[in-house]
């Protein structure tokens, strides 16, 4: 029956292509829309369409009666329903039409519900060609989200991102203790921090700095990604070594990163405060002359007016701030990367049974996938309201937000963001609107595509089982070693103890994924 309702489907979507995705149908001319907006609209008189909403997972709440949502409702001829996707209201039997998913892990547990509808890759090409040709050339990332032989989410993609981790230093730092370059390799790095925490870098006479921070309670561990990344492993992801599949936090390269923090803690290198710091408090900590180096995105760190360097000039004015690339140690370079995953689009189990509203959903999804009018409106607003181009005068490049539209939240009482589908835009629109200075310092700095999960973060059968309580054991371990309260010898135990409770069976699942659906 299933097989059979899905077919119709397709075959109303074919037809629906062919005679033009992109047209919708007007409204009867008393809708609001954006200021200086009009939605390109073809005439009809069709009764719009219900679709309730999912609204982007990120956002705090709904807002209803948007001037996107309206703008939407105009140029689709439809009626939308914003609701906020959470596990209780999903457990409630409140499902959106269509929604976003963060992870893989979440696809499957919400198809284990019976939450979601099926697709198949051909659905996708008939009926989003553009963005089809693009997501083809990432086919792995199909895999993460078919279980039982059926696709149950549109993957997005990216390919340079903004958000990958290097390295950014307090260059006056550098200037004070001596060191003329920042440092580029392991012992380099180890060289700089010690000089921070031993030779008074901000000049007050007072022994009351640090190397770097961490950020314990986060997986494991923004602040570290780089140490451990220099030793060759991740902990959490799963490496490839030999055509074998092995979690990154118990291999033996990972107790030798873990003994050089453990080693840089008892020395007074590493902040005591690492098993508590957020990545919000360690970056006020280099603001604040406490640590000289941290972690940072890309995009928050390497240009001139990236988000914590404009925020280190207001607040100290005098310091100076450089960027470049993760230390190169004995196991090579870099730092935590998702690699080309990115978020999901999935639709509700009941819309299988509902062909006219699963045309419309694909009509929507093919514009905010390829049609400019559609992305820009969903994510950035109305050019010269909400943004502009941030060169003067330019016609393409990087964008930047108007005076009132700065903050997320200011944007999202529009709508701006809300209905937006993120990473499902085409690589032509990318390429338009992406800012070629933040593109170069990303190739320049960034250890992608190198590091990533060995399976794109593909939940395995028995995650929900395991995997939260062996996270847990990890951060308590490495936390309780690097400080010093236990001995490094009980690395090993940690990882007997790892395996017994459910890491030998996630290991067993993952080599059988990676034969079946990763192997090159």
């Amino acid at each position: 029956m299933h097989k059979r309702v899905q077919t119709i489907s397709c075959a109303v979507l074919s037809a629906s292509m062919a005679a033009g995705l992109l047209a919708g149908c007007s409204s009867d001319g008393n809708e609001k829309t954006m200021p200086g907006s009009n939605p390109s609209v073809s005439s009809g008189s069709a009764k719009p369409v219900e679709i309730t909403w999912g609204i982007h997972f990120q956002a705090s709440g709904v807002v209803t009666d948007s001037p996107v949502q309206k703008w939407l409702e105009q140029k689709f001829n439809v009626k939308i329903k914003p609701v906020k996707v959470t596990d209780a209201s999903i457990a409630s039997g409140e499902i959106p039409d269509i929604f976003m998913l963060g992870d893989p892990a979440n696809v499957a547990a919400y198809q284990s519900q019976g939450v979601l509808m099926s697709l198949d890759q051909s659905m996708l090409k008939e009926n989003m060609p553009e963005y089809y040709k693009d997501i083809e050339k990432n086919n792995a990332l199909f895999q993460t989200v078919t279980f039982g032989n059926k696709l149950w989410a549109i993957p997005m993609f990216i390919d340079l991102k903004p958000y990958d981790l290097a390295m950014l230093w307090r260059k006056d730092w550098l200037d004070k203790v001596g060191i003329e370059k920042a440092p580029e390799t392991l012992e380099q790095f180890e060289k700089a921090v010690y000089a921070f925490a031993q030779n008074d870098p901000d000049g007050n006479g007072k022994k009351d700095t640090y190397g770097l921070t961490g950020t314990a309670t986060s997986t494991w561990s923004s602040g570290f990604y780089s140490i451990f990344g220099a030793f060759g492993v991740e902990p959490t992801m799963w490496h490839e070594r030999n055509g074998q599949i092995i979690n990154g936090s118990i291999m033996p390269e990972t107790k030798e990163a873990v003994a050089k923090l453990r080693q840089w803690y008892a020395d007074g290198v590493i902040d005591p405060e690492f098993i508590t710091d957020t990545q919000d408090s360690y970056r006020k900590k280099l603001y604040n002359n406490r640590i000289g180096v941290i972690e940072e995105q890309i995009s928050k760190g390497a240009l001139p007016d990236s988000s914590t360097v404009t925020e280190m000039k207001s607040l100290n004015p005098n310091a100076k701030l450089v960027f470049t690339k993760n230390p190169k140690g004995p196991g090579g370079d870099g730092s935590w990367d998702w690699g080309v995953k990115s978020n999901f689009v999935v639709i509700g189990n009941k819309v299988k049974d509902q062909p006219e509203k699963l045309q419309k959903l694909f009509e929507i999804l093919r514009a905010q996938s390829s049609d400019e009018e559609t992305i820009n409106m969903t994510s950035l607003g109305v050019k010269g309201t909400h943004w502009d181009f941030a060169e003067n005068g330019a016609t393409s490049g990087a964008t930047k937000f108007l005076a009132g539209f700065e903050k997320q939240e200011q944007r999202d009482q529009t709508g701006v963001r809300l209905f937006s589908l993120g990473n499902i835009t085409t690589q032509t629109y990318r390429e338009k609107y992406s800012n070629p200075k933040l593109n170069d310092a990303i190739k320049a700095t960034s250890s992608a595509p190198r590091w990533t999960d060995a399976l794109l973060f593909s939940a395995l059968p028995s995650d929900a089982k395991y995997k939260k309580d062996l996270t847990s054991l990890m951060q308590k371990y490495f936390a309780q070693i690097i400080s010093g309260e236990l001995p490094l010898s009980d690395f090993d135990k940690f990882v007997t103890e790892w395996r017994a409770k459910g890491g030998d069976q996630l290991t067993k699942e993952a080599n059988e994924m990676y034969q079946k659906q990763f192997k090159k």
